[in-house]
């Protein structure tokens, strides 16, 4: 498993209130709006993954070709359905409809679960004091497969583009001014909010991101889940390079 992925996987930790999680949710809820027939047409696809045509939707729904095609249109259109080229030897082309990874979605997932059992499990046989350790270094290695985007950027320039990564992470980060003059980065979103809630070790995870980064110049002052207002990470030293700002 790559970190990156690790990263993603466990930032589902919040799974049904966290902001990260919008499209997740907003995809699971999107099926119980379709029509009857759409979900049952949709639960086809999913018993069949190799795909099924549109006769045997047809007779396995017990509808008309025309209106399976009309649900099959709107499907396909908003990205639920794939339609790939089947050949049958002797005969004329057809095509099979399969789920979509979009569609996949649709259905329930739970992630949350499993990251909390692989943290729970860590945190048993590793002890707290290791289980810090290790996330710490995951996120010093995540920026290190990052590290490409920072080449030739310093000072603030580099700080926007760190603030850039978190927030496709989902951080919701920006950069502000600190007490001491320098800037800070505050982050409204925390991606493990749950976890962290639970296990206070998953913030080294984000200290080891950022400090792998920012060349290891940052401590964190403030975290949401121990009631901050936001989770705000400082620089305890200008970054060198000249500061494009000033």
């Amino acid at each position: 498993m790559s970190i990156i992925l690790f990263i993603k996987l466990i930032s589902y930790c919040s799974s049904k209130r966290d902001k990260l999680n919008t499209v997740t949710i907003q995809e699971e809820s999107v099926i119980n709006s379709f029509g009857e027939r759409q979900q049952r047409l949709l639960n086809l696809l999913l018993e069949n993954k190799s795909g099924m045509t549109m006769d045997e939707l047809s007779r396995a729904l017990g509808v008309s070709k025309p209106a399976v095609h009309q649900h099959l249109t709107a499907l396909e259109r908003d990205g639920y359905v794939a339609r790939h080229a089947l050949v049958k030897t002797g005969g004329r082309p057809s095509h099979v409809y399969v789920l979509s990874e979009r569609g996949i979605h649709l259905f329930p997932k739970h992630y949350a679960w499993f990251s909390q059992l692989l943290l729970e499990q860590m945190l048993e046989k590793m002890g707290s004091e290791a289980v810090e350790k290790l996330l710490y270094q995951l996120g010093r290695e995540a920026a290190a497969s990052l590290r490409q985007r920072l080449q030739g950027k310093e000072g603030t320039e580099r700080i926007h583009e760190v603030v850039r990564i978190m927030q496709e992470f989902g951080y919701q980060a920006k950069v502000v001014e600190g007490e001491n003059g320098l800037p800070e980065i505050s982050a409204r979103n925390c991606i493990y909010h749950d976890l962290a809630k639970a296990h206070r070790e998953v913030c080294a995870l984000d200290l080891g991101l950022l400090d792998g980064l920012l060349e290891g110049t940052v401590t964190q002052r403030a975290c949401m889940v121990r009631g901050g207002s936001d989770c705000r990470f400082c620089l305890q030293r200008r970054l060198k390079g000249k500061d494009p700002e000033s």
